[in-house]
C-alpha cells in the first residue's frame, strides 16, 4: 500500500530492533541474530493494528560517533569506489529518519542504560521528530521496573516490550497510532483475529476443529497438547475470520519458568493482547476453577471484544440450565456483560451461532456514535442515577461524553472539576453505554477529563 505514514526503529546495535520489526509485522522478515550488526539495509514492512496500518522501518544499529559526523561519512568512499559498510548503515538510517513520521527508540532493558544510548537519545532530540522511547527484553510485569532507568534520557517514559514474548507490544501499538494516523485497512487484506482461549483441556481444539471441519488442532485428554497457536482463516458471509487456537493456560504460579508451557502460555496471552476479539471456552460439564477466574482476568486486561463460549452444554439437562445461569453469575459477576453462546464442540450444535457473534462483536467494535446521541445518553443516565464523589467528595459535574475512538468505543467523559469519580459510575456508565448502543461484546473504555477553562 503506497503512502503509508512510516514508523523508524532505532538503536545503538543488538538492542533487539529486527526482532521487534517482525514481531509487529507478524513476519519473520528481518534476521535475527545474537551478533551484532546484523540488519545492515533498511527493512520495510506493513504493520496492521485493529482495522488500521502503517509502515515500520527497521533500521540497521547505530554507530553513534558516526551518525554524529554522519555529513563527513556519506561523501566518504573506499578506494575501489564503494561505501563502506558503516557509511551505508548511517545513509540508509538518515533516509529512514528524513521520512519517519515517528521514531521508536529502541533500548535494552536488560543491559541497561549504556553510554551510547545516551548519546543516541541526544542526536535524536535534535531532530525534532515525534519519538517514542521503547525499553526492549521486558520480558513480564514483574520486569517492567528495569525500564524506569531510562526516564533520564529525558525521552517520556519508558514503554516495556518484549519483542521475543510480545509483551506490551498491544500497548505499544495503540500508542504509535496516538502519534501518527494509519490508513485505514483494507478489508480483504486483514481478517478478523479471533483468540480461542481457555484453561487445559476444555476443548478449545476440538472447537477450531468443528469450526474448520478438520483435525488441524491435536486433540488430546491431556492438557498442553497445543503448545504453539494455530492459525486458520476462513470466510463466513463474505468476511474473513482468522481464528487462532491457543495453548490452554494455567495460572502462572503453576507453570515452570522457561519451560515449553511457560513459553506457550506467554504466546496465548500474546495472541489475545493482539486479537479483536477473545473467545472464552468454559467447560460447563465441571466445576469452574480459580484457573478459569483469573484467566478472564487476564482477558480484561486486553482490549479485545469478549464473547463466553459454554462448551459441553449438551450435558447439561434443560431442567438445571437456568441455575447453572445463576452459578456462572455468582462466579463471575464481572462478566454479566458479556454476550454467551452455548455449543458443542463434539456435535457442533450452535456453532453458527459463535460465527454470527464474531461478525456481530465486529462490527459493534466499528461503531461511531453522533455526538448528539451521546448528549441525550448522558442527560438520561444522570436522571437515573447520579454520579457520588470520590473520598466523600461533592458530587461531580458532568459536562458531556464524547466518542474518541473505535475499536474498540472509546469515549471521554468531561467534568467540571477536579472532584473524582467513584470507578463503580464509571463502570455503570460503560455498562448502559453496552446496552443502549448495541455495543455486542466490547469492553467499552471511558476516560474521564476536566472540563478546560
Amino acid at each position: 500500500m503506497k503512502n503509508l505514514n512510516s514508523v523508524v526503529i532505532v538503536g545503538r546495535i543488538n538492542v533487539g530492533k529486527s526482532r521487534l520489526f517482525n514481531r509487529l509485522t507478524e513476519k519473520q522478515q528481518a534476521i535475527v541474530s545474537e551478533i551484532p550488526g546484523t540488519t545492515r539495509d533498511r527493512n520495510t514492512g506493513i504493520v496492521w493494528w485493529r482495522g488500521k496500518t502503517f509502515s515500520l522501518v527497521d533500521t540497521g544499529g547505530v554507530n553513534i560517533e558516526q551518525l554524529k559526523n554522519s555529513i563527513q561519512l556519506l561523501t566518504e568512499k573506499q578506494k575501489d569506489g564503494q561505501e563502506s559498510i558503516e557509511v551505508n548503515i548511517i545513509r540508509q538510517t538518515k533516509i529512514a529518519l528524513k521520512e519517519a513520521k515517528l521514531i521508536l527508540f529502541l533500548v535494552d532493558g536488560k543491559e541497561g542504560m549504556l553510554p551510547d544510548d545516551r548519546k543516541l537519545a541526544l542526536v535524536l532530540k535534535k531532530i525534532k521528530k515525534p519519538l517514542l522511547l521503547v525499553c526492549n527484553k521486558i520480558d513480564n510485569n514483574r520486569l517492567v521496573h528495569q525500564a524506569d532507568e531510562f526516564y533520564k534520557l529525558g525521552l517520556g517514559q519508558p514503554i516495556p516490550v518484549s519483542a521475543s514474548t510480545g509483551f506490551g507490544t498491544g500497548d505499544l501499538l495503540d500508542l504509535i497510532f496516538k502519534k501518527v494516523r494509519g490508513k485505514a485497512a483494507q478489508k480483504e487484506d486483514e481478517p478478523t483475529r479471533v483468540a480461542i482461549i481457555g484453561k487445559p483441556n476444555v476443548g478449545k481444539s476440538s472447537l477450531i476443529n468443528k469450526i474448520t471441519g478438520e483435525y488441524r488442532s491435536i486433540v488430546s485428554p491431556i492438557p498442553q497438547t497445543t503448545r504453539e497457536p494455530q492459525d486458520i482463516v476462513l470466510t463466513y458471509k463474505d468476511e474473513k475470520i482468522k481464528f487462532i487456537d491457543t495453548a490452554g493456560i494455567r495460572k502462572t504460579a503453576r507453570i515452570k519458568p522457561q519451560g515449553l508451557e511457560d513459553k506457550a502460555v506467554t504466546k496465548g496471552l500474546s495472541v489475545a493482547r493482539r486479537s479483536e476479539i477473545v473467545l472464552f471456552v468454559l467447560d460447563v460439564s465441571k466445576p469452574f476453577q480459580r484457573q478459569d477466574k483469573f484467566l478472564a482476568g487476564e482477558i480484561l486486561l486486553t482490549k479485545s471484544s469478549l464473547i463466553v463460549i459454554f462448551n459441553k452444554w449438551d450435558k447439561i439437562e434443560i431442567r438445571h440450565r437456568k441455575n447453572f445461569m445463576t452459578y456462572f453469575a455468582r462466579i463471575f459477576p464481572f462478566l454479566t456483560w458479556a454476550p454467551k453462546i452455548f455449543v458443542s464442540a463434539k456435535t457442533g450444535e450452535h456453532i453458527n451461532d459463535l460465527f454470527d457473534a464474531v461478525l456481530k462483536a465486529k462490527l459493534a467494535r466499528l461503531s461511531e456514535i453522533p455526538k448528539n446521541s451521546l448528549n441525550k445518553f448522558l442527560k438520561k443516565t444522570i436522571a437515573r442515577h447520579r454520579p457520588q464523589g470520590d473520598a466523600g467528595n461533592k458530587r461531580p459535574y458532568l459536562h458531556g461524553l464524547s466518542q474518541t475512538g473505535t475499536n474498540p468505543p472509546t469515549f471521554e467523559l468531561i467534568t467540571g472539576d477536579k472532584v473524582g469519580i467513584k470507578q463503580n459510575y464509571i463502570k455503570f456508565m460503560e455498562n448502559q453505554l453496552r446496552e443502549k448502543f448495541d455495543l455486542y461484546g466490547c469492553q467499552v473504555k471511558i476516560n474521564v477529563a476536566q472540563k478546560k477553562r
